[in-house]
């Protein structure tokens, strides 16, 4: 938590958005460059991501259909599983990257689709391995 205002720093913002695999993450930021972890907890996540206007959830819809509109799929499978960790709504990513076939081309919307399914599969794969509902 930010000491001065109770807000969470942009390194538990950054946990959340990435979810269990944060520290991960991280490291591999840190591996390429020290100060890639650096920039990413203190002005992605600790400035940008820590502004008033938007919720939490609003901020991942934006960077992950930013992430999908620029075929940056690596980063969006990260920000994808974040989401639905954070309990976001599978069906509002969805409807948010189906309206990117009119924006960014039938295409670029496909592979980020894709890659959404697999992520919603892996992520209620263990639902059902652990007795949740059947598929």
């Amino acid at each position: 938590m930010n000491i001065r205002n109770g807000e969470p720093n942009g390194e538990e913002l950054r946990a959340r958005a990435q979810g269990v695999r944060a520290d991960a993450l991280g490291q591999a930021l840190a591996d390429l460059d020290p100060e890639l972890l650096e920039w990413a907890d203190e002005f992605i996540f600790g400035t940008v991501w820590s502004r008033p206007g938007l919720a939490f959830e609003d901020r991942m819809l934006v960077a992950i259909t930013a992430l999908a509109s620029q075929g940056a799929t690596t980063q969006l499978r990260n920000y994808l599983h974040g989401a639905l960790q954070d309990g976001m709504d599978p069906d509002r990513i969805r409807e948010a990257l189906v309206m990117l076939v009119v924006y960014v081309g039938f295409p670029t919307a496909l592979n980020a689709l894709v890659v959404y399914k697999e992520v919603l599969d892996a992520h209620e794969r263990p639902l059902a391995k652990a007795g949740g509902s059947p598929s």
